[in-house]
């Protein structure tokens, strides 16, 4: 199988939103979070899409969230809704791909975006370290019961805020950001969940710091290779 990669989190100051960012939206065309999420990722894609063209390959992109101060934290505002369906939407409307993906929240009054090319990195490592591989459709069940029972042997870590990193690789047919909530809800093991919360329910607010990364093999085929790299908010920063 082909080898994962992993990127430097960019690096810089970035555009101020104009728009609060909004998460996905699985509310009828029209409803008001379709809407936010609309104009939330409008106004991305008005920052960066003159510095994405003047950019050499690969891209990497990082969304800073600011939450009010009387947002719990470290419940909802899971990182990976933010940047589905941000991501592919940029990618559709600018026709260039990117390679990595971060995002981050904390209590603040306002929120960015950064566009860079992407920088090789060495394995971060983790408190947890987990490389693991899975062959059905994202949007199974049995995709989350691969992944959920190859990192089974882990407890939920300790802490508040939790850094992750995933580092795919997939095959050319695979489309990269279908996998990320799939993925980071079957970390049950890892992230804990809630008393009485299903399978699936687990505490991935947790995170305050995610990263997302992408290799591509032309011979992966439907396999997808996923490495994980976890660790508290303090030490993966």
């Amino acid at each position: 199988m082909g080898a994962p990669m992993f990127y430097e989190k960019p690096a810089g100051r970035g555009s101020l939103l104009h728009v609060a960012p909004a998460p996905a939206s699985w509310d009828a065309a029209g409803s008001p979070s379709q809407i936010r999420s609309a104009d939330f990722i409008d106004d991305v894609h008005d920052l960066a899409a003159e510095k994405m063209a003047a950019l050499p390959d690969p891209l990497s992109l990082l969304l800073d969230v600011g939450l009010p101060d009387a947002v719990p934290l470290l419940e909802r505002h899971d990182l990976d809704n933010y940047l589905f369906p941000l991501v592919p939407q940029l990618t559709k409307r600018t026709g260039r791909q990117f390679v990595s993906v971060w995002a981050t929240k904390r209590h603040a009054t306002s929120s960015s975006v950064l566009v860079g090319t992407a920088v090789p990195t060495t394995d971060p490592g983790g408190t947890y370290s987990f490389d693991v591989e899975t062959t059905p459709a994202a949007d199974t069940t049995a995709y989350k019961e691969q992944i959920r029972d190859q990192v089974s042997a882990a407890t939920p870590l300790g802490g508040a805020g939790v850094a992750l990193q995933i580092a795919f690789v997939v095959g050319p047919r695979r489309s990269w950001p279908n996998l990320w909530k799939a993925t980071i809800d079957s970390l049950g093991p890892i992230l804990g969940r809630d008393d009485g919360a299903g399978e699936w329910n687990i505490r991935d607010g947790r995170v305050t710091h995610l990263g997302l990364h992408s290799a591509v093999n032309p011979e992966q085929g439907n396999e997808v290779r996923i490495t994980l790299r976890v660790s508290s908010a303090a030490a993966g920063e």
